[in-house]
């Protein structure tokens, strides 16, 4: 058997192989066209009246807190509660000393005795002509003066001891017995357990603008706790200093284990809105602000239209437009990447 010398095995080598290409080639260009056609998953186009929920971080409270204080400033005597006690409707909590406003309401109480007796003797002198009129008259300002000290005296003396206005839970204790304190600086803050919890958040005036008063909120404190309630108050201003809107919120219960002052978290449901147009998040393309890009195939159509549509917001993974898409519509939402205006495309599922 005779061998061929290798320069020519290697060019016919080339030539098959250049004759193979070529009928590949043939082969691909006769090829439908449907089978070059990108494959996209697409989802129908919604209408929807829901409006994206609003959340936000809120703080636990009940109905009723407050930090109780004296009226007067003076020498504190005793407080005879701590943080977390329990306790009745009038029990005492904290006294101030009492010997100084005990002293106040006896002088108060001499000068208005001491008083109504010169009282009558001058009533008596002027209705014989011995004292005038004038006599009279400054009298009766005196003792009406001295009557006020002694009332400005009693009062001082009732409001010496903070009883407590319910029954309910010490929350803090803030000052110690022996010290000096100021009138209306907070002794110990109260809270009424009958009156219900409250949780209270501070919103964006976009998103308070979306709310109304019994608006549905649902509240999850982060530890597997979850409560329901309603809006019960909407501040008509805005915080000066956040720039928020104060909202409050009624707990049908409060979620077990709840303290006052713990951050929560809060979804409200806004009131529905005028239908407008909702697609899947995934279907938007080259987001900038409020405006994207997607791309949309019409029924019965092998080819995508890319559009650009106006995005009103967002909520989860769905999206809702601006932009009014029939409902025969159906739009990309995975394999969108690789595709340009007009391609042709094949739909999975």
């Amino acid at each position: 058997m005779s061998h061929l010398p290798f320069p020519l095995v290697a060019l016919l080598a080339s030539l098959a192989l250049a004759a193979g290409c070529h009928r590949q080639e043939s082969a691909e260009a006769a090829a439908p066209a449907a089978a070059r056609a990108a494959n996209v998953r697409v989802a129908p186009v919604e209408t929807s009246t829901a409006s994206p929920v609003v959340r936000a971080p809120g703080l636990l409270a009940r109905q009723t807190e407050a930090e109780l204080s004296f009226p007067l400033p003076g020498l504190l005597a005793s407080v005879s509660v701590r943080a977390g006690d329990r306790v009745q409707a009038g029990q005492e909590l904290a006294r101030l000393q009492l010997d100084p406003i005990e002293a106040q309401v006896a002088q108060a109480t001499a000068a208005v005795e001491k008083l109504r007796r010169d009282l009558g003797r001058v009533e008596k002198l002027q209705a014989e002509r011995v004292a005038t009129l004038e006599n009279l008259q400054d009298t009766r300002t005196a003792l009406a003066q001295a009557e006020a000290a002694l009332a400005t005296a009693e009062f001082s003396r009732r409001h010496a001891v903070i009883t407590a206005p319910s029954a309910g839970l010490i929350l803090r204790r803030t000052a110690e017995p022996n010290e000096i304190v100021a009138a209306g600086r907070p002794i110990v803050a109260f809270a009424s357990e009958g009156d219900g919890w409250i949780a209270k958040a501070g919103l964006a005036p976009r998103d308070a603008a979306r709310i109304d008063l019994g608006a549905r909120v649902e509240l999850d404190d982060g530890n597997g706790g979850h409560a329901t309630g309603k809006v019960i108050r909407l501040a008509g201003a805005a915080d000066p200093v956040t720039r928020t809107v104060p909202v409050d919120f009624q707990l049908e219960a409060a979620p077990p284990g709840a303290r006052s002052g713990l951050i929560v978290s809060l979804s409200i449901t806004p009131a529905p809105v005028a239908a407008r147009t909702s697609v899947p998040l995934a279907a938007l393309r080259d987001g900038n602000g409020g405006r994207a890009f997607l791309f949309i195939v019409e029924a019965g159509a092998t080819s995508a239209k890319r559009i650009a549509v106006e995005v009103e917001s967002v909520d989860g993974d769905r999206a809702y437009l601006r932009t009014l898409l029939p409902a025969t519509h159906r739009v990309v939402v995975s394999g969108g990447q690789y595709l340009t205006d007009g391609a042709t495309v094949k739909l999975t599922n």
